[in-house]
């Protein structure tokens, strides 16, 4: 069976969508969580979260194997949808500084596993070394890199380019980032997706991945040469975008492991994400 390490913050989220606010579980570890789940693969996740928040690790569905490393606070996030289009999205948020270092993956047999999901959500998150550590075992790495760019300005989260990307790329074989992101990681001057997507590829990713919303996704394969445009699939109805991004990180990467087609895979991933959409929380197939 198909073995992932997931990697991240759990998260205390709030949301405010249409006039109506909850309150949840929440960063990238747990819609990815929320995926395995339903399609059947053993995932084990290795967080990180406040001691006093440990109850937010009851929402993890059984069948995960949940490793928390406790810290003195756990990451919180407003998420905020000003009108029905779910492309549209303010957050707010408090990033105590919680890295999972090497000592973190003690007591995991690492060569155990088919491919590590990794997903910061700011800088500090995930470390260099820890990803070099990772490497080392051969084992693909997946990442969403949204948190390298992540930064807050009055508690309101803002996107700066990624300094240190060119450390980071060789490391990783799959890449993931919505639109805006892509837009800024490599600063002012690149406006075109592809061009962004193929100098990212060229310091080491097999596949750059980049979601746009209702307007489905770009993968550019370096493998292939080539850029494959993945349409969206049109939900039955909007309920919940938060973890969106994430669920199609999950499903790609799930899928990834069973063929070798950049497309194939996207499309599967496109068809996940608006069943997820469809539903509040992680994806439930039942």
């Amino acid at each position: 069976m198909t073995r992932f390490l997931l990697m991240g913050p759990v998260t205390r989220d709030t949301i405010i969508r249409q006039g109506y606010t909850y309150k949840s579980t929440g960063g990238p570890v747990y819609y990815h969580a929320g995926v395995m789940d339903a399609l059947g693969v053993d995932a084990t996740a290795l967080v990180t979260v406040g001691e006093e928040d440990q109850d937010l690790l009851d929402s993890f569905p059984s069948s995960i194997n949940v490793m928390a490393s406790l810290r003195e606070e756990t990451v919180t996030f407003e998420n905020y949808y000003p009108s029905q289009d779910p492309n549209q999205r303010k957050q707010r948020a408090k990033l105590p500084c919680n890295p999972l270092r090497i000592d973190d993956l003690n007591g995991l047999d690492l060569t155990s596993f088919d491919a590590f999901l990794v997903s910061p959500l700011s800088p500090g998150d995930i470390p260099l070394e820890t990803l070099e550590y990772l490497y080392q075992t051969e084992i693909p790495i997946y990442m969403g890199i949204q948190g390298y760019m992540r930064y807050l300005e009055n508690f309101e989260v803002v996107l700066r380019p990624w300094k240190y990307y060119h450390k980071f790329l060789p490391l990783l074989k799959i890449i993931f980032m919505d639109e805006l992101e892509a837009r800024m990681v490599l600063g002012i001057g690149y406006s075109e997706l592809e061009i962004i997507a193929q100098k990212l590829a060229a310091h080491g990713p097999e596949e750059v991945i980049i979601t746009l919303g209702d307007r489905g996704s770009l993968i550019y394969s370096s493998r292939l040469g080539k850029v494959h445009r993945i349409p969206a699939v049109p939900p039955h109805k909007t309920v919940d975008p938060t973890g969106l991004g994430d669920s199609y990180m999950a499903a790609y990467a799930i899928k990834r492991l069973d063929s070798s087609d950049p497309e194939r895979c996207g499309i599967f991933a496109s068809q996940i994400a608006s069943l997820k959409l469809e539903e509040q929380g992680p994806l439930k197939l039942i």
